[in-house]
Order: C-alpha cells, then sequence, then structure tokens
C-alpha cells in the first residue's frame, strides 16, 4: 500500500510538473511571437490588392 501511494505521489509531482513547465514555454513562446514583426497574411493580403489577370484559355475539346 504504501508503494502505491509513493508511486502515486510521483506521478502526480510528474505531471504537475509537466504541465507548469509547458505553460511557462508556452508564455515564453507567446512573448516572441507577440514581438515578431511579419504577419502571416501580409502576403495574402497583398496578393488579394493585385488586380486579376486575364484569362486566354479556350475550351477544352
Amino acid at each position: 500500500m504504501e508503494y502505491l501511494l509513493i508511486f502515486g505521489g510521483i506521478l502526480i509531482a510528474y505531471t504537475a510538473m509537466r504541465i507548469w513547465f509547458g505553460a511557462k514555454r508556452a508564455k515564453v513562446y507567446a512573448e516572441s511571437l507577440k514581438n515578431q514583426q511579419y504577419n502571416v497574411m501580409d502576403p495574402a493580403l497583398q496578393k488579394m490588392d493585385q488586380p486579376v489577370k486575364e484569362n486566354h484559355r479556350g475550351p477544352i475539346g
């Protein structure tokens, strides 16, 4: 019974530490993303602003 309690305590401590370190890593990652100047949508917005090219393809067959 004592071994079961020790194993359960170690398992809970391991899970808590994984969650805590994961949250810290996610916070650091979010801060680095916030400080980036590049916006992912910029190329898509630039393509949307360009005029549509004419389609010179004829019918198939």
